[in-house]
């Protein structure tokens, strides 16, 4: 996921903290939280640490699926993560 993405879906509605427990550990999630911001500063924080932390890992398809997972079941947000990424392939912005 490119880091202008991360700021574009840091503004779609989810749950960051489920998310975030998903994609990475319970105290960075913990951590985010303690930092304090609104909660797209939060959803932004979560991606960027699971982006430098994953790298290659982190991934529009890897988002998605945790979007689309039992107990988050955020179709919605995960249908714009896709859209964003075939965009992004097709070279539009």
């Amino acid at each position: 996921v490119s880091e202008d993405d991360i700021y574009t879906i840091a503004g779609y509605d989810f749950d960051w903290r489920r998310v975030g427990r998903r994609l990475l550990d319970d105290q960075k999630v913990k951590d985010i939280d303690n930092e304090g911001g609104s909660e797209a500063e939060k959803r932004e924080k979560m991606l960027l640490k699971w982006r430098s932390a994953k790298s290659r890992d982190a991934t529009y398809q890897a988002l998605g699926k945790v979007l689309r997972a039992p107990g988050i079941d955020n179709n919605a947000t995960a249908d714009r993560v896709e859209k964003l990424e075939r965009s992004r392939s097709q070279g539009n912005k």
